[in-house]
C-alpha cells in the first residue's frame, strides 16, 4: 500500500481544482460518512478528543475511526492574544494542524497538512443542507478567515448561478481586504456583487434581507440579537443559518433567545421549523461544546444530526421534512467531528494519486 505525504500547497492545489461535479461528489460521500455516524452505530467507535496545555501552548488530539480508516488530527494552538478592535489590525496566523490516516489494521497510508482541510470540511458540512435551499440570492458572511473564504467558495461552486450578493461582516479592514483579494484571485462570477458591511450601516436591515447567513466567528456574544429575525418584517421570509465559529461553552454566535423560539414546537415559528429541531453535526458534541445551545437549554431531543436527516430523506421521508429543508427556517450548528477529517483526508489521498500531487512512498 502506497504511503502519501501532502503538504499545505498540495492540499490547496487539489481543493482549488475541484469542479462543481467534484464538490458534489465529495459532499455526497461526506454525508454518507455522517449517516454511518448517526444511524449505523459508528458513534460508539469514536474516541474522545483530548487537550493538553503546556505553558501558553495548547495541543488538541482528535482521533477517529471508520470501517476503512483509523486516524488522528493534531492541532497546535499558539498562545492567545486579545483580539484587536482596530479596523486596520493585521490577520493573525492560523492554526497548525496535521492529519495522519491509517488503514483499518493501523498501517499508515498518508500524512496531510490539515490547516486547509479543517476549514474546507467545516464549510462542506454547512453546504450539505445549504445546497437544498430554494432561495439563496442574498448571502451574509460573518468573519474573514479561512472559514469565511471556504464558505463563500463552496457556496459559489454549488449555487453560484442563484447568488446575487455576498456581504462580508468583519471588524478588521485589513483581514477583510485580504479575503476579498484572495476571492478575486479565485474568481467571482460577474453577476455576483461582493460587498463589505460598513459599520455605520444598519446591521438589522442586512440580516432581514439575507436568505443565508454563515457565521464563522469565535465570539463570546451573539453576532446579532434575536429581535432582528423575530420581527414582523423579518418573518416575511425564512432563512438558512450555519453557525460554525463558536466551539466552547463560553462562546456563542446565535442569540439563545432565537434558538429558544426556533426549538419551541408551540411557538409562532412552528410552521417554519420541522418538529422544533436544530440541525447539528453531532448532538453529543454540541451538548458538550455549543455555548448558544447550552444557554438556550436545548437538549439532545431538540437536535437532529445531519446524518439522521439524510437517512430520513432517503428512507421514510416524513411529512414536512423536505419543505423545511428547502423553504423553512433552518439553523445548523457544528462543533466538528473527527470522522469528518478522516472522510475528507482519505478522499484527498485518492485525489492526490489521480492528480499527481504529493510524495508517494511504496516501502514505508
Amino acid at each position: 500500500m502506497t504511503f502519501t505525504i501532502l503538504s499545505d500547497n498540495d492540499v490547496k492545489s487539489i481543493l482549488s481544482s475541484l469542479s462543481q461535479q467534484d464538490v458534489s461528489k465529495v459532499a455526497d460521500d461526506f454525508i454518507q460518512s455522517l449517516v454511518q455516524y448517526s444511524c449505523h452505530n459508528e458513534a460508539q467507535y469514536q474516541p474522545e478528543r483530548a487537550a493538553v496545555k503546556r505553558g501558553q501552548q495548547s495541543s488538541l488530539f482528535m482521533p477517529a475511526t471508520t470501517p476503512q480508516h483509523i486516524g488522528v488530527k493534531i492541532v497546535g494552538i499558539a498562545p492567545s492574544k486579545p483580539a484587536s478592535t482596530s479596523p486596520d489590525a493585521k490577520p493573525k496566523p492560523g492554526l497548525q494542524a496535521t492529519l495522519t490516516v491509517c488503514g483499518p489494521e493501523g498501517k499508515a497510508v498518508g500524512v496531510l497538512n490539515a490547516a486547509e482541510i479543517t476549514a474546507f470540511r467545516t464549510a462542506l458540512g454547512s453546504m450539505l443542507l445549504y445546497r437544498l435551499r430554494r432561495r439563496t440570492e442574498n448571502v451574509v458572511v460573518f468573519g474573514a478567515g479561512a472559514q469565511a473564504r471556504w464558505h463563500i467558495r463552496l457556496a459559489l461552486i454549488l449555487r453560484g448561478e442563484d447568488i446575487k450578493k455576498i456581504t462580508i461582516v468583519n471588524r478588521s479592514k485589513a483581514r477583510t481586504q485580504e479575503l476579498i483579494e484572495r476571492l478575486k484571485e479565485i474568481g467571482i462570477p460577474s453577476h455576483v456583487n461582493l460587498d463589505v458591511f460598513e459599520q455605520d450601516a444598519s446591521l438589522e436591515d442586512l440580516i432581514v434581507d439575507a436568505d443565508v447567513i454563515f457565521c464563522g466567528v469565535p465570539s463570546t456574544s451573539p453576532l446579532f440579537p434575536a429581535a432582528y429575525l423575530t420581527s414582523e418584517k423579518a418573518r416575511r421570509k425564512t432563512r438558512y443559518i450555519a453557525a460554525i465559529g463558536s466551539y466552547r461553552l463560553d462562546m456563542q454566535e446565535i442569540d439563545p433567545e432565537l434558538l429558544k423560539v426556533i426549538a419551541d414546537p408551540q411557538s409562532s415559528f412552528k410552521d417554519e421549523v420541522w418538529q422544533g429541531k436544530v440541525a447539528v453535526d453531532s448532538a453529543e458534541g454540541c451538548l458538550a461544546e455549543a455555548g448558544e445551545l447550552d444557554r438556550a437549554g436545548i437538549k439532545k431531543r431538540g437536535m437532529l444530526e445531519v446524518g439522521a436527516i439524510q437517512d430520513l430523506r432517503s428512507s421514510s421521508r416524513p411529512d414536512g421534512l423536505e419543505r423545511w429543508l428547502k423553504d423553512g427556517f433552518v439553523i445548523y450548528k457544528s462543533v466538528g467531528v473527527g470522522i469528518m477529517d478522516i472522510a475528507i483526508g482519505s478522499k484527498l489521498l485518492e485525489l492526490a494519486k489521480e492528480k499527481g500531487r504529493g510524495v508517494h512512498l511504496d516501502d514505508f
